[in-house]
């Protein structure tokens, strides 16, 4: 019988690296099974992300702009890049971590500079 625990505790834990895994604005997400259709877009505003917008649909207006970061290991260095989430599919930045607008600042935590000067200056972001 303890050789069975082990190879069911072996399996679990094959299971557990196997899972897709994605970082939200610092937090590890397990991406859903059949969620292949989905749109990294969708996929944020899923979890209530509302600050990446659905603009035009077509990656033209920047409504939907988020920087996807990633480790190069050939280069050894972070590289961070700016993506359309309304034409990511969502798998394509599995193992990546997403930044939204609501991960660099938000009025309980305090704004980004960047976030600041516009407000101050009351100016919109639409794109």
């Amino acid at each position: 019988m303890g050789s069975l625990e082990a190879d069911f505790d072996l399996a679990s834990e094959k299971e557990v690296a196997a899972e897709a895994i994605l970082y939200v604005n610092g937090k590890r997400r397990v991406l859903p099974n059949n969620s292949a259709h989905q749109t990294l877009l969708e996929y944020l505003r899923g979890l209530g992300l509302t600050g990446t917008k659905l603009g035009c649909g077509e990656g033209g207006c920047g409504a939907c702009t988020v920087m996807v970061s990633h480790f190069d290991q050939f280069e050894h260095t972070v590289v961070h890049r700016a993506v359309n989430a309304c034409l990511a599919p969502l798998y394509s930045v599995e193992g990546m971590h997403v930044i939204t607008v609501e991960g660099i600042g938000n009025r309980q935590q305090g704004l980004h500079c960047v976030q600041e000067l516009l407000s101050n200056a009351h100016g919109s972001q639409c794109g």
